[in-house]
């Protein structure tokens, strides 16, 4: 198996939006969509997506197998920030450190636009913690009942990368 990260284009908008529901049925509780929303968006909304946007892929040969997105801030006073959003992983894709490489590529994206990457992680999730953790990421406040999934709240992390400050840590 040979995996390689890039940068998600139109005609990925298939793939996209069938992992993009796989994850959203496999983790509810690390996304802010649902999937009864995602799913009846038309595939254009998707290809929309990916133009408008920052995603990138994690592809296993040619098999989309994960997913890491950012975006930057409209306003003005806040275009220094970005979001790092939709990461996630295949249950086969995850371990020796390919969920590293793909926020590696999203880090290195972002460099050239913003100064600053945040995200949210449910406390829950210590190896999403930690994998951001050491890509530089640090803890900077909490959000209680940041996500409400099927009934269940769920505290969130709020982490941020200052882009501007340094390198990243090693990898997973």
């Amino acid at each position: 198996m040979t995996f390689a990260a890039r940068r998600l284009v139109a005609s990925d908008a298939e793939a996209y939006r069938v992992l993009r529901l796989e994850g959203l049925k496999d983790s509810p509780e690390s996304f802010g969509a649902t999937y009864a929303e995602e799913e009846a968006r038309p595939l254009t909304s998707f290809t929309e997506r990916l133009e408008k946007d920052f995603y990138f892929g994690l592809f296993d040969d040619a098999t989309l197998c994960g997913t890491a997105a950012f975006f930057r801030e409209g306003a003005a006073k806040v275009a220094h920030r970005g979001k790092l959003i939709g990461v996630y992983l295949t249950p086969s894709a995850r371990g020796n450190g390919r969920a590293g490489l793909l926020i590696a590529v999203v880090i290195e994206e972002a460099r050239k636009h913003v100064l600053q990457l945040h995200l949210a992680v449910i406390q829950q999730n210590e190896k999403a913690r930690r994998l951001y953790e050491r890509h530089g990421f640090r803890i900077y406040g909490e959000d209680p009942r940041g996500l409400n999934a099927d009934g269940v709240f769920y505290d969130d992390y709020l982490m941020v990368l200052r882009l501007d400050e340094g390198g990243t840590e090693s990898e997973e």
